[in-house]
Order: structure tokens, then C-alpha cells, then sequence
């Protein structure tokens, strides 16, 4: 009988990952594909990346395909529906990565890419994760991984703050707002040669979400270097992502207790201009509430909700050989 593994996913709206592990934890493999949210690039494309990303944590794993036996779970973006999560379960289910042992099958998991994501940050403990990408949610668990929700994940702050810094440079450029080192960062970020080629980048090409969400980065940036009207974008946005953790939180009646909060987002790396806000919204409502380092990234939280499955509770060991094999396997994938 084949040795059985376990594959985890996370198809995100960037990035899609994968990793290959074995019964006790060890990252054998890691692989990548492209973008996974099947709303923005169609379910064909979608799983497309599914597939470039198994075949390279395969490949890296050094097991031979005819001798595995696999567990999946992909967790992944946009399925906010019965009807999105019944399109992409039939498409991740097409790869047939689930195999029958003597006498037994388990079906692979298909979820939203919160819930993986939560799992791998806390694994059995309490907390919130807070992911800020194209889209936002926050998603708590309780004691031992039961009882998550779900808050957000029905609009774009990071992409309104995208949208608020073109809004800054062609107020800047109006004469009809205040000066703003944004104007010169949105033009010189989208290879425009003057104020009205950002006009032309944003309806006549067409910006994509990602893309927009990506110019939130320089609203972090200004916002460093002292840009006011960066500062003023997120001071607003960063309390209405505290507000997302407060609820979350609040379901769980976790406010009165103490519990990590995690940040799953680049728009994070600005720093105090956004985190400043954020964790005095949080701890207005949740005085014990501190920001924590996820114990493992969204791809192992898959892997982990299929060792909660098959065992009940994960327990230290797998996870520590998870975290202890996860640099090694990052490097080899990202060479």
C-alpha cells in the first residue's frame, strides 16, 4: 500500500502554494502557481495554478507520483458562496489528488482561504487572523480550532486604499486637494509620463484588482516619509481593519480574554502608520489582545485542518517538523 501524504494549498489572489508532507509533518516539497482566485482569472486559470504548484512540491519532494497516497485541502480565495464553493470544489476535486487505501477514502477539503489560514497561525490555540491582500477578513478560532468565523471578506480596504491613493495624486494634480508625494509615486509606479497617463492606465487598459491593491504600498511608503495625506489613508483604513478583528473576535466572546492577533498582508509592512491605528482600535475593545507571528503560513494551516482530521488534535510534534523543515523547503522552491 502506498505511504499516505498529505498536499496542502493556498490559492490566493497573487500567489498560489502548495506543500507536500508526510505523515509526520516534514515538508518534503513546496510549489507555486499563479494567481487563485477563480473571479479574477476564471476557473480553467485557476486551477491551472493548482496544478503548476502540486507538480512542483511533487517534483521537489523526491517521491515517486505512482507510490502516493494523498490527503488534500485547498484553501482558497473567493469562495464567499454555495455556488462558489461547489465550482471550485468540482475543479480541485478533478485533479484526483485523493486516493483510496484498502478499504478507505477521504474526500479532499476544499475551503475559503481564511479558514486555512487561521489554522496554521494558531494550529489548536485561540486567536484572529487579520489578512489584508485584494480582499479582507478577518477569521477567528477557538479553543482547539473549533468554533471559527468569519468577518469581512465583502469588500476591499486594501484595494480602497489602492483607489485612495490614485484619488490623492489626481486631486494633487486638480489643484483640488493637498500636495502629496503620491502623485509623483502613483506616475512614476505606472510608467506614466504625466497626471493624465494614470487616467489612461486606469480605464482605457483596464487595472486589475491586484493591481490596484498593489499601490497601496506606496501609500506605506509616503506615509513614512512623512506624507500627510498618506497618513490621513491610514489612520482611516487601519481602524476599519481593527474593526473587522473587534467582531471577529467579539462572535467568539474573546474580547475579556487574552488571544493573538496575526497579520496576513504586505500593506502591513508600512509600519506604524497602519499598525498604530489598528491595534488602538483592537485594544479599545480587547485590552489583552496582542499581535503574534503566525506559527505556519496558510499552505501548512491546510495541512494541519487534514491532520485534525485524521487524528483528532495536531499535537506538537507534527508542527514543530513542520516549521523546522518549512525554511528549508521555501529556499529549494524559490530558487
Amino acid at each position: 500500500m502506498p505511504a499516505r501524504f498529505y498536499a496542502g494549498f493556498d490559492g490566493g489572489g497573487t500567489r498560489t502554494t502548495c506543500v507536500l508532507c508526510d505523515p509526520e509533518g516534514e515538508v518534503l516539497g513546496m510549489g507555486f502557481g499563479g494567481r487563485g482566485n477563480y473571479h479574477e482569472i476564471g476557473v480553467s486559470a485557476a486551477l491551472a495554478s493548482l496544478r503548476r504548484a502540486f507538480a512542483g512540491a511533487l517534483g521537489r519532494s523526491g517521491v515517486e507520483k505512482g507510490r502516493v497516497s494523498l490527503e488534500a485541502c485547498f484553501g482558497l480565495a473567493g469562495l464567499d458562496s454555495p455556488k462558489d464553493m461547489a465550482t471550485m470544489s468540482r475543479a480541485a476535486r478533478s485533479m484526483r489528488l485523493a486516493h483510496r487505501g484498502e478499504g478507505e477514502g477521504r474526500r479532499d477539503i476544499v475551503e475559503n482561504d481564511w479558514r486555512t489560514a487561521v489554522a496554521g497561525a494558531f494550529i489548536d490555540e485561540p486567536g484572529v487572523t487579520l489578512i489584508a491582500g485584494t480582499g479582507c477578513v478577518a477569521a477567528a478560532q477557538g479553543e482547539g480550532g473549533r468554533n471559527v468565523v468569519r468577518v469581512g471578506g465583502w469588500g476591499h480596504i486594501v484595494d480602497d486604499i489602492g483607489r485612495d491613493a490614485l484619488y490623492a495624486a489626481m486631486r494633487d494634480y486638480d489643484g483640488r486637494g493637498p500636495k502629496t508625494t503620491l502623485l509623483k509615486l502613483v506616475m512614476k509606479k505606472l510608467g506614466a509620463r504625466e497626471p493624465q497617463g494614470i487616467i489612461a492606465k486606469v480605464y482605457a487598459e483596464g487595472m486589475e484588482v491586484s493591481e490596484i491593491a498593489s499601490l497601496s504600498a506606496l501609500v506605506g511608503r509616503a506615509a513614512n516619509e512623512g506624507d500627510e495625506v498618506a497618513v490621513g489613508i491610514l489612520r482611516e483604513k487601519g481602524a476599519a481593519l481593527g474593526e473587522l478583528v473587534v467582531s471577529a473576535a467579539s462572535k467568539l466572546k474573546m474580547l475579556d480574554t487574552r488571544f493573538g492577533v496575526s497579520l496576513n498582508g504586505g500593506v502591513f509592512k508600512a509600519g506604524q502608520p497602519i499598525l498604530g491605528p489598528l491595534m488602538e482600535t483592537i485594544r479599545w475593545a480587547a485590552p489583552s489582545a496582542r499581535v503574534v507571528e503566525a506559527k505556519l503560513p496558510p499552505a501548512c494551516g491546510a495541512v494541519v485542518m487534514l491532520l485534525r482530521r485524521a487524528r483528532g488534535e495536531v499535537g506538537g510534534g507534527p508542527v514543530a517538523r513542520m516549521r523546522s523543515s518549512l525554511k528549508r523547503a521555501t529556499a529549494d522552491a524559490e530558487r
